[in-house]
């Protein structure tokens, strides 16, 4: 392979580099965006430069120096072309993930609260699509919305040039908690350079690469891996929608396979599912061998699913050294350390007892009884420094103890946007013998060698399916949602995954002391309902507890790890509780105290049909007995977490054969509901696809039930620091 080496040792913006390419005679660089297997659109090098020159224009237009400007868009090229005109026009970008009805609202309203953004860039068909955004909140509705594709469209003068430095803003990256007080990470421009640059290398991605990524745009790992690393590189990119992914795993693969695809990357959760989702029939068709490097990211890592995923697709070519862990955080632009290509996956077997009580990493043979099994995450970049910190007396650690990781290098991000106290507090950490400012990570982990290994999670952060959710927001949603719940006296963390499931959300939550002895159902589902539409979550128990039982700090705050500790050892005075359905469970209620039965449905209720295949259907992917999924009961205490909402859609969209939107389950979220909603819909038989290769599509259209898996070791690229 050759690989493009000219990075000058000057400084060069990442727009410098897009109009140098688009003035060059030929360039490898393009972006092609699929619609499961079909191409929606391919864009070039320079017609996709003539589209960011015409919206740089407008931007710098109607905006002053240094305002930030927001990106709300669905999945396509016109994402790129927006993002990349507001870093040409030097205005810092903000891409956040577009509010759907009645959920994201209150993040996107923090973040324009804290960026004090006038304007947003969206696309003519989603301003049309979305026009409740305006009439709904006031805040969206006061945004001047510029429609990207349009101005794309004019004919125009190029802009005028702009300087641009190393220390200027280009991006905000908002981590995916916080909604009262969400934290920007600012990105500069020298930041995004560095990270391009040391990636390029230790990947080896150059002119002749091919990055398939299917990961969210707004997200930092799908923004910089998945998009500008190709336009630094020079290389081809193709591209799908995630919801395309999360219905179908085997587009992820099928991309691969038929572009040649030579670097791509995902949470552990989607290699997991191309285990599990993608059916024998399916392996003759696919051919990974071009594959040189598999990103393995942005959740914790489980070695099973690493070597299951190099031992089933062994035979369509995929190599085990493609596997990549690696790590980083928002606060480090994107990655910190990671495995060079080629190299394979360093698996350690440690003492578990010498792990957890003394911190000490022992190694010991595998299957040796008691041993935890742990993923190394690469080494420092180039330029990197990684240290291992007592996260109490700031003294270093020495090889093979645990403690907190702290990072240094040219990768970590400038600070969070207007927050000069939290900013110092973790990017300005500094150890006795050294002048250099560090970043706390907030993770824990030890170094062997060269090579770091993540532990565990410092502070509270609740990763479920590659999505980090702050343990604040869940207990705020928790008891804002009912009258007889204590306000602030709540606390929301995760149990460790069993019999293969990934992390379980669990909230304990104190009742008021004049509503101890009220039916607990209505607290619970108000609970369980608020956390499904505001987190996309669906909690694995609710525990209803005394007044003034929750433990806390001399200083009042919630303490988390005891709560979860004194749960566990049943030290907590419950008042009710409830448990997510299991297969093997009895019809008794799920509720501690009696619930009144379920009543029966009126004459006005839907079609039977569509309604006995929908309950059929969320029994065999809940697995549970018919008779345990009821008309009236809320998806969210089913279970149904945002994954397997996407594939209830993508399952109902063919049966019904007219596509569907994702958020009809949480408008209509009741099986009985949603079948009402679509019953003047024609049933009909889902038509078999065309085949391609020899595939059985049908095969292929099984659901998505994406579960995360056992925390061996925190893998943070996409994830936020403390």
């Amino acid at each position: 392979m050759t690989v493009d080496r000219r990075m000058p040792e000057e400084f060069e913006s990442l727009p410098a580099i897009l109009m140098r390419r688009a003035m060059a005679a030929a360039d490898g660089w393009s972006l092609t965006f699929l619609d499961g297997e079909r191409d929606l659109r391919r864009i070039g090098m320079r017609p996709f430069a003539a589209a960011v020159s015409a919206v740089a224009r407008r931007i710098a237009a109607i905006s002053a120096p240094g305002e930030p400007i927001l990106l709300l868009y669905p999945p396509g090229a016109d994402f790129l072309i927006g993002m990349m005109a507001c870093l040409a026009a030097n205005r810092p970008a903000v891409p956040i993930n577009p509010p759907r009805r009645n959920r994201l609202i209150e993040r996107v309203d923090g973040i324009l609260a804290d960026t004090g953004a006038r304007i947003a860039l969206t696309t003519s068909a989603m301003l049309a699509d979305q026009g409740w955004w305006r009439e709904a909140d006031v805040p969206l509705a006061r945004l001047d919305w510029q429609e990207t594709d349009r101005i794309a469209a004019e004919p125009v003068a190029p802009p005028e040039p702009v300087q641009i430095g190393p220390g200027d803003t280009a991006f905000i990256q908002y981590t995916s908690g916080s909604t009262s007080a969400p934290k920007g990470v600012v990105v500069t421009h020298g930041n995004l350079i560095a990270d391009l640059r040391r990636m390029a290398e230790v990947w080896d991605i150059g002119t002749a690469s091919v990055v398939v990524t299917w990961l969210p745009a707004f997200h930092d790992l799908g923004l910089i891996f998945g998009l500008l690393q190709p336009l630094f590189s020079g290389c081809a990119t193709v591209a799908m929608a995630p919801a395309r992914f999360l219905q179908t795993p085997v587009l992820w693969l099928d991309a691969i396979t038929r572009y040649r695809g030579t670097h791509t990357a995902g949470p552990s959760f989607a290699y997991d599912a191309c285990l599990r989702r993608i059916g024998d029939a399916a392996l003759g068709a696919l051919d990974l061998s071009s594959l040189r490097m598999a990103m393995n990211a942005a959740e914790p890592i489980d070695p099973a699913v690493l070597a299951g995923f190099a031992a089933r697709f062994a035979a369509c070519g995929f190599s085990a050294a493609a596997m990549s862990p690696a790590y980083g955080l928002a606060e480090t632009t994107l990655a910190i350390t990671a495995m060079p290509v080629g190299a394979p996956p360093v698996l350690l077997h440690l003492d578990g007892a010498a792990l957890e009580a003394r911190g000490h990493a022992v190694e010991v043979p595998a299957g040796t009884p008691g041993a935890r099994a742990l993923i190394g995450c690469g080494r420092p970049l180039p330029d990197a420094a990684i240290r291992i910190v007592d996260p109490v007396t700031g003294e270093a650690l020495p090889e093979g103890v645990v403690g907190e990781i702290w990072a240094s290098g040219p990768t970590v991000a400038a600070g969070y946007w207007r927050q000069p106290a939290a900013s110092q507090e973790t990017f300005g950490a500094r150890l006795p013998s050294e002048a250099a400012a560090y970043l706390r990570t907030g993770d824990l982990g030890f170094l062997r060698g060269r090579d770091l290994v993540v532990t565990g999670r410092l502070k509270d952060l609740i990763i479920i399916h590659g999505a980090n959710h702050y343990p604040q927001d869940i207990e705020r949603l928790a008891f804002r949602s009912h009258a007889a719940l204590r306000p602030d006296c709540g606390a929301a963390f995760s149990l460790p995954p069993t019999n293969g499931d990934g992390e379980r959300l669990v909230i304990v939550q104190e009742v008021e002391r004049v509503h101890r002895r009220d039916a607990p159902k209505p607290m619970i589902d108000a609970i369980r309902d608020a956390v499904w539409n505001g987190h996309d979550l669906a909690p694995h128990a609710i525990v209803l507890i005394e007044p003034g039982a929750i433990p806390r700090t001399s200083s009042g705050k919630i303490r988390r790890s005891a709560t979860r500790a004194a749960l566990l050892e049943g030290r907590l005075p419950v008042v009710a509780d409830w448990e997510l359905p299991k297969a093997s469970a009895t019809p008794a209620s799920r509720i501690s105290a009696s619930s009144p039965p379920p009543s029966s449905p009126p004459p006005s209720s839907p079609p039977p049909s569509l309604r006995a295949w929908l309950l059929g259907w969320l029994a065999e992917r809940l697995e549970l007995p018919e008779d345990r999924v009821e008309l009236d009961e809320s998806f969210a205490s089913l279970g149904l977490d945002s994954v397997c909402a996407t594939a209830l859609v993508a399952a109902l969209s063919e049966r019904l054969g007219r596509s569907l939107s994702p958020a009809i389950v949480w408008d209509h979220p009741t099986p009985k509901r949603l079948a009402a909603f679509l019953s003047d819909a024609p049933l009909i038989q889902p038509a078999m696809a065309p085949a391609s290769r020899g595939r059985d599509i049908e095969a292929l259209l099984d659901d998505l039930e994406g579960r995360a898996f056992a925390p061996f070791a925190t893998n943070r690229i996409g994830r936020p620091g403390p």
